[in-house]
């Protein structure tokens, strides 16, 4: 027999069952095994040359699943899975296949057929490396604290800008979001600190990578992770990690994505009738005269004649309620096993809030950007590999010839009678106290136009040098950007406003001119230049042997940042730092575990012979779980874990050593008395100054229970910093001046951070759960402060930041309780005034009875998601949340009537709760004053609001169309989805977002619509 060979080749295991059969019979016939064991040979040869397997690989809502590596167990031979997830591979029956892809459970199952589609599960443990700085670190054997998000996470959050997606989702890390001009991101805080933030390598804004190009974001906190970072390396690091191309068919991925914004909260005034009421009982109340007659308040009643009695509503005069944002990105991957790449291009446009105006010209608050990335790694052998990456970024940046928050500042003290937007006759409305009309700053001071190009540069060689010894490496990479701006202005400062005036008699309309029209003035400026070049080499080693297993680095690193002005008389800045970093982690088979890390490094900004400083740090890790004594199936890992070391901050500002001198004049020499020009001595220098230091400690355990879908994170942390920069609290009357900077602070912080993730399905429904909190603590060790008579207004030994003021019992409700109580030496009392504790006792109420008020301990972050997927849907809510939070309810926020140049402001409808004798027993304001009260508008308990909040953060629902219709319309997936942000707020706070509170510009929502495909 020998004509095996036509055999078809896909109905292997089918014939092979068949000529079994054939076998059989045969032997039986002719009685000859001979006959039987020929068939059974040739089967063997078939199976040998010509046997292959062949399927589809798809995710548990059928979605192929491109770049799977498919190998056999035991075996050398692998394929991988194209855009459709199919592959092919030479197999034998009985031989095992393995299933294995990112972000999926590795998966094996024997061969049967000749045919095996296989579905994955996503991946449920820890991802395998944790990103540090300057390479990866095992996860098991990780001893350190850290929390991470893959992009995809935050890839369809509907925020322009990418800080603002953070929030809520890793553990120790607080972004919380204050908008000054509408298009800025979150201000992180890592244990009480600003942290560095790093993009690949480099230290760069976080907002200036686009989520479409963020494989992993990593946030590290412990001290053996952050000690290589030397004099910056206190506040924590936020590692950014963009996206690289892989060995496998290209991908093509195209999102777009529309959203519409919405302020949270908009302040609310009272309309003009019951400002007008009001303002006449405030008058009264202070013992003047009424300021509205009965005719006046009846106009503003009527609201029959908006000229004469205007009733606006500024807000709503000049902002849009909604405003859009688009998005479009396309970026494509591939590679092969020499080359891989990544390329990004994206264009976003965001519309202003403000209402468009009459101008052939934008004075809105817009912008635009585009932008555009590539990644490429190339191995140029087998034992040198070389990357580039290259990034860029230009926006637009338009604003009303008024500043921003001007306009802002204008809506919230301009009362709404102040005067009539438009007159009859076009004109706009002005009177003597009101010469700056709102509509006439947004829309008749011209415009501004900034121009913004950013650049960045990544370089990287990796050479094999396991010719000296196995595992070592030389390992270098340098990184590039540059910023600069220029800025077109078309504007003007005065602009023509008009008062109405109507004779009583003949009800002849004229107007009363305040300024004129000035005239346009062009320019166009060029902002600073700023270039950041850093750069290391050194060598790295990765071994293992037996159990034991080794890797370290050491290497050299420079980090210089400039500021060239465009001003030809400043001198450029620069700033650099230097020095040695280095790491060693060693692990005994996954079960006992160390590092040790250390930073030797340098900068220009301190005296010579002191600039250098020493950073150690080490940690130890035991997983118990390894043990053979602790065997118990629910327990996946139970990992014990501490580190310590010394950490830095370099808080020093330019030239801190040198003493500041400014021009003078006044200097009389002579009999004559004639006055000269000088010099004066304005801040001394200390040529003492050093860094800031930190000893920080963090104990943790992480676990992972019921074959790992349930995981948990506790961390400890505690750091006593030291040597912190400080003014001492009082001049010398000798020196005359105030004392330079010193290194005299100290301060403690510890706290308990709470992570947990649970993993599971119900039936064919996928189910993601988690959940963070942080409890932070922190305290005054010691702080130069003035002397203080009495021992409770010391700050040394209370909580950092922790505010004193008066201590209130309430409202005065009679002049006979006034007389009774302790003077309060702040005004003239009257029935419905704030009263005061006399803390001290001595009978008056002064600063002296100024003590700590408010919460005593720092606020509770919290946070938790689900996520939910079944078949092609999925729908996932984000909430953040702060507890045990408060804040002081003050200036034109709270007070009524405050004065604000020549005018008062407006009133809020908490000023109708206001005291009067008709409302004493229900009042929840002090009496009303026209203008500032100088007994009730201070700091006390009175005005102590409940911060507590809780936001639902995101929300999102999706639906990816089948795989079978995918392909046969030729797409690997075809995404929709809709998505909000900041969509909720539950908060006993009225007309202020508790997040952003009394900032001008409003915080936005945002709800989109989006599409995402891949070919």
């Amino acid at each position: 027999m020998s004509g095996y060979k036509v055999l078809p080749q896909n109905n292997f295991f089918n014939m092979k069952k068949k000529y079994l059969i054939l076998a059989v019979i045969g032997a039986f016939l002719s009685h000859d095994s001979s006959y039987a064991t020929s068939y059974i040979s040739n089967i063997q040869k078939i199976r040998q040359q010509d046997s292959s397997v062949s399927g589809k690989v798809t995710d548990k809502n059928g979605s192929p699943i491109a770049g799977v590596k498919v190998s056999i167990k035991g075996g050398s031979n692998s394929v991988t899975t194209n855009k459709d997830g199919i592959y092919n591979i030479s197999a034998q029956q009985d031989d095992i296949l393995v299933f294995s892809a990112h972000k999926f459970q590795l998966y094996e199952e024997q061969v049967k057929t000749d045919r095996l589609d296989v579905s994955l599960d996503e991946s449920v443990p820890p991802k395998d490396t944790v990103e540090i700085l300057y390479g990866k670190h095992k996860t098991k054997t990780f001893s350190g604290a850290s929390a991470s998000i893959k992009g995809e996470e935050i890839r369809t959050v509907s925020s322009p800008m990418t800080s603002n997606a953070l929030a809520g989702r890793l553990l120790g890390l607080i972004a919380t979001q204050s908008i000054s001009l509408g298009n800025d991101g979150s201000n992180f805080s890592i244990r009480n600190q600003s942290p560095v933030i790093m993009v690949d390598g480099a230290i760069r804004d976080i907002d200036q990578v686009n989520v479409n190009e963020i494989e992993s974001i990593t946030v590290l906190k412990d001290p053996v992770s952050l000690a290589p970072l030397g004099m910056r390396s206190s506040g924590g690091i936020i590692m950014v990690k963009t996206k690289q191309g892989s060995d496998s068919e290209q991908l093509v991925n195209f999102t777009t994505q529309l959203a519409i914004q919405q302020p949270t909260y908009l302040p609310n005034y009272l309309g003009s009738y019951d400002y007008a009421l009001l303002s006449n009982e405030a008058s009264k109340n202070d013992g003047n005269p009424a300021i509205y007659s009965p005719a006046e308040i009846e106009g503003y009643r009527t609201g029959q004649n908006p000229y004469l009695y205007p009733n606006v509503n500024w807000y709503k005069e000049a902002l849009k309620p909604s405003y859009y944002y688009t998005r479009h990105n396309l970026n494509v991957s591939g590679g092969n096993k020499t080359a891989r790449y990544f390329i990004s291009l994206e264009n976003l446009k965001q519309d202003g809030i403000f209402k468009s105006g009459p101008n052939d010209y934008d004075t809105n608050n817009g912008s635009k950007r585009n932008s555009f990335r590539s990644n490429v790694e190339i191995d140029i052998d087998k034992n040198l590999t070389v990357g580039l990456g290259i990034a860029g970024r230009y926006e637009k940046l338009n604003s009303p010839g008024t500043d921003v928050n001007a306009l802002f500042s204008s809506m919230k003290n301009t009362p709404p009678n102040a005067y009539p937007v438009l007159n009859p006759n076009g004109s706009l409305g002005g009177n003597s106290l009101y010469q700056r009309n709102i509509r006439g700053l947004l829309y008749s001071t011209g415009y501004s136009l900034e121009n913004r190009r950013t650049l960045f540069v990544d370089a990287d060689i990796n050479r094999k040098l396991n010719s000296i010894t196995e595992g070592l490496s030389l390992t270098g990479s340098v990184h590039y950007s540059s910023y600069y701006s220029n800025t077109v202005n078309k504007s003007r400062s005065a602009f023509a406003v008009y008062q109405l005036i109507i004779d009583p008699v003949t009800q002849a309309q004229t107007y009363r001119q305040f300024n004129s029209d000035g005239t346009f003035s062009s320019s166009d400026s060029y902002g600073d230049v700023t270039r950041r070049l850093n750069y290391d080499a050194g060598l790295a080693y990765n071994r293992s042997f037996n159990k034991h297993s080794v890797d370290a680095t050491l290497r050299y690193t420079w980090d210089q940042y400039d500021i060239s002005s465009n001003n030809d008389n400043t001198v450029p800045l620069t700033h650099a730092y230097q020095g040695l970093m280095g790491r060693v982690s060693y692990d005994y088979n996954e079960k006992y575990f160390a590092d040790f890390a250390f930073s030797y490094q340098g900068t220009e900004q301190y005296p010579k012979g002191d600039r250098f400083g020493f950073f150690p740090a080490i940690s130890a890790g035991y997983d118990i779980s390894k043990e053979d004594f602790f065997k118990v199936a629910s327990i996946n890992q139970l990992k014990l874990k501490v580190s310590a070391g010394l950490l830095g901050f370099d808080r020093a500002s330019y030239f801190a050593t040198q003493p500041y001198y400014t021009p003078g004049s006044g200097y009389v020499f002579g009999a004559s008395g004639t006055g000269l020009n000088g010099w004066n001595e304005q801040t001394l220098g200390n040529p003492n100054i050093t860094w800031e230091k930190s000893r920080a400690i963090n104990a943790g355990i992480d676990a992972r229970f019921f074959n790992s879908k349930l995981g948990v994170n506790l961390e400890y942390f505690n750091n006593r910093q030291y040597d912190v920069l400080q003014t001492r609290g009082a001049s010398n009357p000798i020196l005359g001046i105030t004392y330079p900077v010193e290194n005299i602070g100290e301060y403690e912080y510890n706290g308990i951070e709470l992570g947990s993730d649970y993993n599971f399905n119900i039936g064919k429904m996928g189910v993601t759960l988690m959940a963070n909190t942080q409890f932070f603590a922190n305290k005054v060790i010691f702080t130069d402060e003035l002397p203080r008579q009495y021992s409770y207004q010391e700050r040394t030994g209370g909580r950092i930041g922790q505010p004193f003021g008066l201590v209130a019992l309430g409202l005065f409700q009679s002049q006979a309780e006034i007389n009774a109580s302790p003077g309060q030496f702040f005004a003239n009392l009257q029935p419905g005034d704030i009263k005061y504790k006399d803390v001290n006792s001595d009978g008056v109420i002064n600063d002296d009875d100024q003590t700590a008020i408010g919460k005593k301990s720092s606020p509770i972050n919290y946070s938790g998601s689900i996520g939910l997927k079944y078949e092609g849907f999925d729908f996932s809510v984000l909430v953040q949340g702060v507890a045990n939070k408060d804040f002081f309810y003050t200036g034109s926020n709270a007070w009524a009537f405050q004065t604000n140049g020549l005018v008062n402001t407006g009133v809020q409808p908490h000023h109708l709760g206001r005291w009067t004798p008709e409302t004493a027993a229900t009042a929840t304001y002090p009496r009303l004053s026209y203008g500032t009260n100088v007994n009730n508008d201070r700091t006390s308990t009175y005005w102590i609001k409940d911060g507590d909040y809780l936001r639902v953060k995101n929300i999102e629902i999706g639906y990816t169309l089948p795989s079978d219709f995918m392909k046969r319309i030729h797409l690997s997936e075809f995404r929709v989805y809709a998505n909000a942000f900041n969509a909720f707020t539950f908060t006993k706070l009225e007309d202020l977002d508790p997040e952003s509170l009394f900032s001008n510009y409003p915080l936005y929502k945002s709800f989109s619509l989006g599409i995402s495909i891949k070919f």
